[in-house]
């Protein structure tokens, strides 16, 4: 499988074990991305299928959908684009078609170095999201979160992005290594407008994004695996491109 050329100065090589396996809760795991083009889709996921780690899916495709939320000074994205490696994103998140009333799952997404872990809670009653004012969805998702997550809707967060895309389940056949295929990514900007809408999207590069997630016991495996994809691994934060596009990773075009 060839489906990448290499940027010059693009991580190409799996890094080596990059954190003590004390940092984080026990559920934490490391995540890693892998970038090619949006048009590489098809052979992707048919390579990916046909991988000697046996990939099977794990669930059926579906699209996922996101409303990112930031504060007024934008501290999620300047840690991010500044490489902080303790960093947190607040995400309203759902699945299907559906932009209006919602059944969603507030979730912080935490991360230290290539460790990563979520929180969550899912709403009991649908939320209104598409037509929504600014301080209405805040306050909706605020009278029925829990204490922990009413203190982070404290700290002044309020609708940032709201990213829309297709995503594919794999594991490898004997369950250690879980992969996603992203595809067809979408963003709509929600940072200057009064009220929450899905329209006048936001021109961002064309991706397939690759995630390969493993317990923090198993970073060996996933190392392993990675290093049979020619792929570039790079930083690839849907939330930053969507919010500063010039900050996407560049990825060669498709060699013949």
């Amino acid at each position: 499988m060839k489906l990448a050329r290499i940027i010059p100065g693009a991580r190409r090589r799996t890094p080596e074990r990059p954190a003590p396996t004390n940092v984080g809760p026990s559920d934490a795991r490391y995540e890693i991305k892998l970038l090619c083009q949006g048009l590489a889709y098809e052979r992707v996921l048919t390579e990916l299928r046909l991988h000697h780690c046996a990939l099977r899916t794990l669930h059926p495709s579906r699209r996922v959908q996101s409303l990112y939320l930031d504060t007024h000074d934008r501290r999620s994205l300047e840690d991010n684009l500044a490489g902080i490696s303790d960093r947190e994103k607040v995400r309203l998140r759902w699945y299907g078609d559906g932009i209006d009333w919602v059944r969603g799952t507030l979730e912080r997404k935490i991360r230290q170095n290539l460790l990563g872990w979520k929180r969550s809670f899912s709403y009991p009653e649908p939320i209104r999201v598409n037509g929504a004012s600014r301080l209405g969805f805040v306050r909706s998702l605020w009278h029925a979160a829990p204490p922990e997550f009413r203190a982070v809707l404290d700290d002044g967060h309020e609708p940032a992005q709201w990213i829309s895309y297709r995503r594919d389940y794999l594991i490898t056949g004997d369950g250690t290594i879980r992969v996603t295929v992203d595809h067809g990514v979408r963003s709509a900007d929600q940072r200057d407008r009064a009220a929450l809408s899905f329209d006048c999207l936001t021109p961002t590069p064309n991706l397939t994004i690759v995630e390969c997630k493993v317990a923090r016991h198993r970073y060996d495996a996933l190392r392993e695996f990675l290093n049979t994809m020619p792929l570039v691994i790079d930083k690839c934060s849907k939330f930053v491109i969507a919010s500063d596009p010039a900050a996407a990773p560049i990825v060669s075009i498709l060699p013949s």
